[in-house]
């Protein structure tokens, strides 16, 4: 029986396929963002970095909130 083949995507292509497949099937656990959180928690910032730091900070306790 022979084999076919679809279209074979190769590079940043298929790399980009990858990942949206990837994140769109699997969401975090809460495991994993407690991690993430402690990690953040742990870090240094300076001026700006901060003002992103909270904003992820709130996306990803908005998230374990969901999981719970």
């Amino acid at each position: 029986m022979p084999i076919s083949a679809k279209k074979v995507i190769e590079g940043s292509d298929a790399k980009d396929i990858i990942m949206n497949k990837s994140i769109a099937k699997n969401n975090l656990t809460k495991s994993e963002i407690e991690f993430i959180l402690n990690k953040l928690r742990d870090a240094q910032y300076k001026g700006f970095e901060f003002e992103r730091f909270y904003v992820i900070w709130v996306k990803l306790n908005s998230m374990l909130e969901k999981t719970k």
